[in-house]
């Protein structure tokens, strides 16, 4: 009766094989994933924020978009919701002081549930 056994060598090749093997499985996930999201740059919707960074008002522009209900958010980058007077300053275009916030980085989210549209930007407060 023969034991299976196996050197070093043949562990090198087994490791080497199921990386190899795992790399092509990732890269073959991540192309996948790319074009399901987007066909061309131009499928890609854009939220506008300005100037940023910033340091008293943030302008928004949805212009771009075809929302019919937007909902502004903005949190600071820990999660923390804060507190915001929106301006209409426009067709689609909305002004947001942000002079109390602390220096740091925030988001920016807009969504609209009718046409389920959802985008984050981030944005620094100087």
């Amino acid at each position: 009766m023969k034991v299976f056994s196996l050197n070093i060598s043949h562990f090198r090749w087994i490791a080497l094989l199921v990386f190899m093997f795992s790399a092509f499985a990732v890269s073959a996930q991540s192309k996948a994933l790319a074009s399901s999201t987007s066909n061309n740059n131009d499928d890609k919707v854009k939220v506008e924020i300005f100037p940023n960074p910033t340091s008293d008002f943030l302008n928004i522009d949805l212009s771009k978009l075809d929302l019919q209900k937007p909902q502004l958010e903005i949190r600071s980058i820990i999660g923390l919701k804060m507190s915001i007077n929106v301006e209409d300053n426009g067709p689609k275009k909305y002004k947001v002081d942000v002079q109390s916030f602390p220096r740091g980085y925030y988001l920016v989210l807009v969504r609209d549930d009718r046409s389920k549209f959802q985008q984050t930007v981030r944005f620094s407060k100087k």
